[in-house]
C-alpha cells in the first residue's frame, strides 16, 4: 500500500511539474508578445512624433518665408511711395522755380514795354503745368489701383496657404490612425485560429490598405498644391510693386535761356 502512494504521490509532482513548466513557458511566451507589441508600439509612436516634427518645422519654414516676402513686399510699397514722394516734391519745385523766372522775366517786359506776348505764353505754360499735373495724379492712381491688387492678391494666397496647411494635419491625423489599425489587425492576424474569421480581418486589412494609399495619394497632391502655391523665397514668390517712373517733363520747364523754356 505504501508503494502505491509513493507511486501517486511521485506521478502527482510529475503533473505539478509538468503543468508548472507548461504554465511558465505560457507565461515567457505571453511576455515576449507583449514585449513585441510594446516595441511596435514605441516605434509607431516615434514615427508619429517625427512626423509631426517635421510637419511643425515645415509649417514654420513657411510661415518665415511668407513673413520675409511680405516685409519685402512693404519695403517695396514704401520705396515706391519715397519715389512718388521725391518726383513730386522735385516737379513742384520745377515748377516753382519756372513760375518764378516767369515772372521775373514778365516784369522785366513790363518794364521795357515788351509785347503782350508774354501774357499769351504766361496762359499756355499754365495750361501745360495743368496737364502735368494730371498726367501725375493718374499716374498715382494707377499704381495705388496695382497695390490694391496685389494686397489683395497676398491675402488670397495667405487663405490658401493655411487652407492648404489645415488639410495636411488632418490628413496626417487620418494617416496616424489607419496606422494604428493596420497595427490592431496585425495584431490579431497572429491570435486568430478561425480561417472564417481571418479571411474577414485580412479583407478588412485589404480595405484598409485602399484607404492608406489615398491619403497617401491626397498627402502628396496637397504637398504639390503648398510648394506651388507658397510665397516668399518657395518657389512662386509674390509680384513686385511697379516701381513709378517719374514722368518725363513734355514741357522742357527751365530749360535754355529762352523766355519760356523754349515751348
Amino acid at each position: 500500500m505504501s508503494r502505491e502512494n509513493s507511486a501517486l504521490i511521485a506521478l502527482e509532482e510529475l503533473k505539478n511539474l509538468e503543468a508548472q513548466r507548461v504554465a511558465e513557458k505560457q507565461a515567457e511566451e505571453q511576455a515576449r508578445i507583449n514585449a513585441e507589441q510594446k516595441a511596435r508600439e514605441e516605434e509607431e509612436r516615434r514615427q508619429r512624433e517625427a512626423e509631426e516634427q517635421a510637419r511643425r518645422e515645415e509649417e514654420e519654414r513657411q510661415r518665415r518665408e511668407q513673413e520675409a516676402a511680405d516685409a519685402k513686399e512693404r519695403e517695396e510699397r514704401i520705396r515706391v511711395a519715397e519715389a512718388e514722394a521725391r518726383s513730386r516734391a522735385e516737379q513742384e519745385a520745377r515748377l516753382r522755380e519756372e513760375q518764378m523766372r516767369l515772372d521775373a522775366q514778365v516784369k522785366m517786359a513790363e518794364r521795357k514795354k515788351t509785347p503782350y506776348w508774354l501774357y499769351i505764353t504766361a496762359g499756355v505754360l499754365t495750361v501745360g503745368l495743368g496737364v502735368g499735373g494730371y498726367f501725375f495724379w493718374t499716374n498715382k492712381k494707377e499704381n495705388e489701383r496695382v497695390a490694391a491688387e496685389q494686397a489683395a492678391a497676398l491675402e488670397a494666397e495667405k487663405k490658401a496657404r493655411i487652407e492648404a496647411e489645415k488639410k495636411a494635419k488632418e490628413l496626417a491625423d487620418e494617416k496616424a490612425e489607419l496606422a494604428e489599425r493596420q497595427a490592431d489587425l496585425d495584431e490579431q492576424l497572429k491570435n486568430v485560429t478561425d480561417e472564417a474569421e481571418r479571411a474577414k480581418i485580412l479583407a478588412e486589412k485589404a480595405k484598409l490598405e485602399e484607404e492608406q494609399e489615398s491619403v497617401n495619394k491626397k498627402i502628396t497632391a496637397n504637398k504639390k498644391k503648398r510648394g506651388s502655391g507658397g510665397g516668399g523665397g518657395g518657389g512662386g514668390g509674390s509680384k513686385k510693386a511697379p516701381i513709378a517712373k517719374e514722368r518725363k517733363n513734355k514741357l522742357n520747364l527751365g530749360g535754355g535761356n529762352a523766355p519760356l523754356g523754349g515751348i
